[in-house]
């Protein structure tokens, strides 16, 4: 039987060959998904789907594919990456216009998940049964998908973006995603409930017979099932070093050297550029975030920025106090896992930390922030060169060194001596 694992790669090349179920020694995405009589499916474009079914109940969307260039994460080109987290079930995908003075809505990517947005989101069981899957692949190198998972559509929210490329700001469609436990299926997707939905005689209650078990849960319960039926992993997130510091001679190194050149000499004002980075870490996953202040350079005792994020809306809001450490460190060499204990050690009880800095974090530090559960933000390098790209070109600097020359004219009046906890009154 044909079908996606998740965590495989699949040989995906530009010429088609339908004949060969192995090239390169890999399993050949052309022919796994070669059902006869029909269009193949593609991932050419990051937003791909066949063309709709004229079925028995309608016309109808067989599936949607999801295709993100890791590659390009965080680069001048794609600085508002997507996030893909299989292990955690969560995926966030940014649409496909890129081009100012057109309606994001318009363009053929974002209107075919914004129809399926309404039926993902539908009470009517009908609804659900009708929408579409979305099976969702990244790439790190040109020819090679790896599948990720099977995908609903939870969010969808319009965002300003902005690309020298091609011509300034930008509105577009960030879409919040739940990847869905695949557990009973051995981690697969069979291709044959894909050939079902593409079958014309098939109603969709029986075109779903072989959807695997957390897709048909979520049919039949609708939204508030999704939280149980995501895809969770247990064990220890350690990032490796290569995840967390950019490559040399990339453009994210050049950035995070650029940074790192530019604080010597006076590292303490690295804090400002730190605060400003994890209030936008933070609010690119869709939390509130309000960024506070900086403490004075000595005697601060661990703590070197204040900011504070809200959970929820009114009068249901909860404000947690974040205390702030920012370390300007030698970019290949790890950083200190006692200043993440002093970081710890100044938290409260409903406060969070954050610690941000230019290289990055040990598995040793990694596994005792796990587990011990703190309540800590770990910015490493490569983080924060994909948060200086994008705040750059979001403020239309021309070069990094240029955007951090204006965050640090204004350090002087950003330091206070106040208390952390006078941000919740804020």
């Amino acid at each position: 039987m044909r079908r996606f694992r998740i965590g495989h790669l699949y040989r995906y090349r530009q010429e088609i060959d339908t004949a060969l179920p192995v090239v390169d020694g890999i399993e050949n995405f052309h022919y796994l998904t070669h059902m006869p009589g029909l269009p193949g499916l593609q991932l050419a474009k990051g937003i791909d789907s066949p063309r709709a079914t004229d079925a028995c109940d309608g016309r109808r969307l067989s599936v949607i594919l999801l295709s993100s260039n890791y590659h390009k994460r965080g680069s001048a080109e794609n600085p508002w990456h997507d996030t893909i987290e299989p292990d955690e079930g969560f995926a966030r995908y940014y649409g496909d216009n890129k081009t100012p003075e057109v309606d994001p809505a318009s363009v053929r990517g974002n209107k075919l998940l914004l129809s399926q947005f309404e039926l993902h989101t539908s009470p009517d069981q009908a609804k659900r049964n009708a929408a579409a899957p979305i099976l969702i692949f990244r790439s790190g190198a040109k020819g090679y998908k790896e599948f990720c998972g099977l995908g609903v559509l939870t969010g969808a929210r319009r965002v300003t973006q902005y690309s020298q490329k091609n011509g300034g700001f930008f509105t577009n469609y960030q879409f919040d995603i739940a990847i869905l436990s695949l557990a009973e299926e051995d981690e697969c997707v069979e291709l044959l409930w894909i050939l079902n939905r593409r079958d014309p005689a098939l109603p969709p209650p029986e075109a779903n017979g072989p959807a695997p078990q957390s897709w048909r849960q979520w049919v039949k319960y609708s939204t508030p099932a999704i939280d149980r039926l995501r895809r969770r992993v247990a064990r220890y997130h350690i990032v490796s070093k290569p995840d967390q510091v950019p490559p040399p001679k990339s453009s994210q190194r050049d950035v995070l050297e650029a940074v790192y050149g530019f604080y010597q000499g006076k590292q303490s004002r690295f804090e400002a550029l730190a605060s400003l980075a994890c209030e936008s870490s933070v609010r690119a996953t869709g939390n509130n975030y309000q960024r506070g202040w900086l403490t004075q350079s000595t005697g601060d005792g661990g703590l070197d920025f204040v900011g504070r994020v809200d959970l929820g809306e009114g009068f249901s809001r909860a404000r947690l106090v974040v205390l702030g450490q920012a370390k300007c460190e030698r970019i290949d060499n790890p950083t200190g896992g006692v200043h993440v204990a002093r970081t710890v050690a100044r938290l409260r009880r409903g406060w969070i930390g954050a610690y941000v800095t230019t290289s990055f974090f040990s598995p040793a530090v990694q596994k005792e922030v796990y587990e011990d559960q703190y309540p800590v933000i770990l910015v490493n390098g490569m983080r924060l060169a994909e948060e200086v790209t994008k705040l750059q070109l979001a403020g239309g600097f021309g070069s990094t060194t240029d955007f951090l020359s204006y965050v640090d004219s204004g350090y002087e009046e950003m330091v206070s001596h106040r208390h952390p906890e006078e941000i919740l009154w804020e």
